[in-house]
C-alpha cells in the first residue's frame, strides 16, 4: 500500500485527486491537503471580484467530492517537508493545530500568486486575486464603490489574462448597474510591456485592446509602477495615477512560503525544479506540477503558466504514477499548447491558435461564439472532476436560475 499526499486543491490538484483513483491500486490511499472548503476554478476569480460568479452551482465541496471519488480532504496548509522521514507538517485551517502527515509520494500543486516584484506599497494598498477569499473581499469593496453615487477610479496593474478579464467584467457590471442609479467606473489598465497580453500573438493583443478601449477602459502601455500609495500609483517617470480601488494582477511566482521547504531546488520565482517526468530534481518521491513547478521541455523551454498546462499535467501524472505503482517506469510530460482564449466581457472573447502553428499568425477568432468556447473550457474541467451527466444537470440548473433570478 502507498499513501499519496497531494498539496493544493486548484485545477491540477483536484483533477489529479479525482483521476488517481482510476489508475492506482485498490489498496493505495490518496489525501488532498487544501485549506479551503470549496474548489473554485482560478481563471474565474475575476468574476467573484465583480460579483457575477454563481457560487451555488460553479463550486465543488472538497469533503463531499472526496467521499465520492475516493480521496480524503484535510482542511489544512503545508508548513514543512521532512524528506528523511517522508512526512509533512500541516496547520489546520480552522484550529491552527499542527500535525504530521506521512507520505510515500508527495505531489505539490499549490499553483502561483501574483508577483509584485517588491514594489513599494503594493502589498499594503493593492487587492490581489490569488484565492477565492481575496476575490470575495474584492467584491465586498467593489459592491460599496458601485453604489457610492459618484464616479470612482479603478487601477489594475497587469494586462495579462487576469487583468484584461477583470477590467472588462468590472466595466460590464458598472454599465449594467447604471440603470439602477449605480456608479460609473473609470478603469485604468496598466501594463509595463508595449501591448496587452504580451505573451499572445500580436493580432490577438490588438483585437483585445480595441475591444477594451471600445468599452471606455483606459489602457496604459509601457507604464511601470514604482510605488503604490493608499489612493494612488506612482509611475517610474513620476506621474501619479489616483484611484479609489487598486488591483495587482501582474506577473506570477510560486508562493513565498514554498521556497526552501524540504531543501528542494527552487528557481528565482519560487518554483520547484523538476525533471520532465515531474519528479523533483532532488527527490524521486516528491512531484510538482502546475504553476508552482518549473517543468523543462525537450527544446530547453519550460511549460508556460497556463490552466490547460496544469490540467494536462494532472492527467499525465495520474496515468504515469498509476503505471509506476503497477511496475512500469514514469513517463515524461510533453506539453502541446492549444492556444488561448481570453474573455473580454460576458458576451465577447478573443482566441488564438497554438503558438508555432501555421494558423497562429493568420487568424484571431473573436465574438460571442469564442466566448462560448471559453465557457466550454470550464465545463470540460467540471467534467473531468465529476462526469458529463453532472455537468449537464448544472448547465440546465444554471439556465433555469438565470431565467428567474434578478438580472443586473
Amino acid at each position: 500500500m502507498s499513501r499519496i499526499v497531494i498539496v493544493g486543491g486548484g485545477a491540477a490538484g483536484i483533477e489529479l485527486s479525482t483521476l488517481l483513483k482510476k489508475t492506482i491500486r485498490k489498496e493505495d490511499e490518496v489525501i488532498l491537503v487544501e485549506p479551503e472548503t470549496h474548489h473554485f476554478w482560478k481563471p474565474r476569480l475575476h468574476e467573484i471580484a465583480a460579483g457575477t460568479f454563481d457560487s451555488d452551482l460553479d463550486t465543488v465541496c472538497y469533503f463531499t467530492h472526496g467521499a465520492r471519488h475516493g480521496y480524503q480532504h484535510y482542511q489544512a496548509s503545508m508548513t514543512d517537508i521532512n524528506r528523511e522521514n517522508k512526512t509533512i507538517m500541516v496547520c489546520g485551517a480552522v484550529d491552527d493545530i499542527m500535525c504530521e502527515v506521512k507520505y510515500d509520494y508527495l505531489i505539490i500543486a499549490v499553483g502561483a500568486v501574483s508577483n509584485d516584484f517588491n514594489t513599494k506599497g503594493a502589498k499594503e494598498h493593492c487587492i490581489f486575486l490569488d484565492s477565492a477569499n481575496q476575490a470575495r473581499q474584492a467584491w465586498h469593496r467593489m459592491s460599496y464603490v458601485l453604489r457610492a453615487g459618484e464616479e470612482h477610479t479603478i487601477n489594475i496593474v497587469g494586462a495579462g489574462a487576469t487583468g484584461v478579464e477583470l477590467a472588462a467584467e468590472l466595466e460590464r457590471v458598472s454599465r449594467k448597474l447604471l440603470r439602477y442609479n449605480g456608479t460609473p467606473l473609470k478603469i485604468n489598465l496598466i501594463e509595463a510591456a508595449d501591448r496587452v497580453l504580451p505573451n499572445s500573438p500580436e493580432k490577438m493583443s490588438r483585437k483585445v485592446q480595441q475591444e477594451l478601449e471600445k468599452n471606455n477602459i483606459n489602457v496604459l502601455l509601457n507604464t511601470r509602477i514604482s510605488e503604490v500609495k493608499e489612493k494612488a500609483m506612482i509611475t517610474a517617470d513620476g506621474h501619479s495615477l489616483d484611484a479609489d480601488v487598486q488591483f495587482w494582477a501582474a506577473g506570477i511566482k510560486a508562493p513565498d512560503w514554498l521556497n526552501g521547504l524540504g531543501g528542494l531546488a527552487y528557481n528565482r520565482i519560487n518554483q520547484i525544479e523538476v525533471n520532465m517526468n515531474l519528479t523533483s530534481t532532488l527527490d524521486d518521491h516528491i512531484f510538482a506540477l502546475g504553476d508552482c513547478a518549473a517543468i523543462p521541455q525537450p527544446d530547453g523551454s519550460f511549460v508556460p503558466p497556463k490552466a490547460q498546462a496544469a490540467n494536462r499535467a494532472a492527467e499525465h501524472l495520474a496515468k504515469s504514477l498509476g503505471d509506476f505503482l503497477h511496475g512500469k517506469p514514469l513517463t515524461d510530460f510533453i506539453f502541446k499548447d492549444s492556444g488561448m482564449v481570453v474573455a473580454v466581457g460576458h458576451y465577447f472573447a478573443v482566441g488564438s491558435f497554438a503558438p508555432g502553428s501555421k494558423m497562429e499568425s493568420k487568424f484571431v477568432l473573436h465574438g460571442l461564439l469564442i466566448r462560448r468556447v471559453y465557457d466550454t473550457i470550464f465545463r470540460l474541467h467540471q467534467r473531468t472532476i465529476s462526469n458529463m451527466f453532472t455537468v449537464s444537470r448544472l448547465m440546465v440548473a444554471k439556465r433555469l436560475k438565470a431565467v428567474f433570478k434578478p438580472k443586473i
